[in-house]
């Protein structure tokens, strides 16, 4: 008993004395994945609403987010501080490639849909095409 007492009593100073092993922090190319995550988000609002004004209408989102910019921004910027909440969580357990690998898979399901929103309904307005049309032939047979 007497020596259970005398290791706790040297344990604590011991273990007081040891210095934190510094916590892994989230990389450059991390902070770039979710910049490029909310462009990509952001993109999406501007080209949900720009289809929507012209007659289209959204096939994952419910209504009551889609049809409100402020609402869908507000929706996006969660989803984006989500992925940076498990970013951070992966990171510091050590998992920095399954972090980014999740922040990869978040863009790249949401950017085929952003962009394809742009060119729904007539997307970007181009100039009108000219036909080359041949002359009629006017002679007499």
């Amino acid at each position: 008993m007497k020596a259970f007492a005398l290791i706790l009593a040297f344990a604590a100073p011991l273990s007081a004395q040891l210095p934190d092993a510094p916590k892994p922090q989230i990389d450059r190319l991390q902070w770039s994945l979710l910049a490029a995550d909310a462009g990509i988000r952001g993109l999406d609002v501007y080209s949900t609403q720009r289809m929507l004004e012209r007659g289209g209408h959204e096939k994952f989102l419910p209504d009551s987010i889609s049809h409100h910019p402020g609402t869908m921004l507000a929706y996006s910027a969660a989803v984006v501080v989500t992925d940076w909440v498990i970013g951070r969580m992966l990171t510091r357990h050590h998992h920095r490639r399954l972090a980014q690998l999740a922040t990869i898979v978040d863009i790249s399901v949401d950017a085929p849909g952003a962009i394809h929103n742009l060119y729904i309904n007539g997307g970007p307005q181009q100039p009108p095409r000219q036909i080359n049309r041949l002359p009629a032939d006017t002679s007499a047979p």
